[in-house]
């Protein structure tokens, strides 16, 4: 018998003064689950703007039979479509990180930093790249020219290197997993990371809006908007 899915999402939009991120949850007819979240920049409009095309232009394309790298390809040509002519949405964009499971497997895409974590055995994975700078400045500290102090606190750690904004796709990120019983995948936007590995693994077996709790509770300064989508394998 084929493992059965299930998911929820939660999102706050922190202590920022507008919700920038999207994310959707999809049944499809063959019995897969769909799960996408998109964090949208350029501002109040654009990011908000940005995140919503993604999101809708990816279900579609899946919907329609398409597979992962079609649902990007339809997202990057919806923010595209939707800032053409439009002085005001210039430079909008969103990253985007989707995941479909079926029986014991997932298959991911993303584009940007939103993190994609399997909580397994009571340990956090990230299962996709991070499109940020975040790596390349970590690898400075490596080479013994940061300390970790100043890596962590870099002025550009979270300067993206791709994200989905209309243009040409450089850097994507996919791949796919074995999931055992008890498994539980996570997608977020990257303000889910003012939490620790093993402050996320505590709230993982909790509904989605813990997780979300969580974060806020820490109370940082200039919170970014928080989305968490959870998928969580039957026993």
């Amino acid at each position: 018998m084929a493992a059965q899915w299930r998911g929820e999402g939660s999102q706050h939009q922190g202590k920022r003064p507008y919700q920038e991120d999207s994310w959707a949850l999809v049944t499809l007819g063959d019995g897969s689950l769909l799960a996408i979240v998109a964090d949208g920049m350029g501002g109040h409009a654009g990011g908000a703007i940005a995140s919503r095309l993604a999101v809708d232009a990816f279900v579609h394309a899946i919907e329609q039979g398409g597979g992962l790298a079609d649902g990007l390809q339809d997202a990057n040509e919806a923010v595209r479509a939707g800032a053409a002519g439009k002085p005001d949405l210039d430079g909008m964009g969103a990253t985007v990180v989707a995941a479909l499971v079926r029986g014991d497997e997932v298959r991911w895409i993303s584009v940007g930093d939103s993190p994609f974590f399997l909580v397994t055995a009571g340990k956090l994975e990230r299962l996709n790249a991070d499109h940020s700078m975040a790596p390349q400045i970590d690898a400075l500290v490596e080479r013994g020219m940061l300390t970790a102090e100043e890596a962590e606190h870099h002025p550009g750690r979270h300067t993206l290197r791709e994200a989905v904004m209309g243009e040409p796709l450089s850097l994507i990120d996919k791949g796919s997993r074995r999931l055992g019983p008890g498994d539980r995948l996570l997608l977020c936007s990257d303000g889910v990371q003012t939490l620790n590995a093993e402050q996320i693994v505590a709230q993982a077996s909790q509904p989605a809006s813990s997780l979300v709790e969580a974060v806020l509770a820490a109370a940082k300064d200039h919170q970014d908007n928080i989305t968490v989508v959870k998928l969580e394998r039957g026993t």
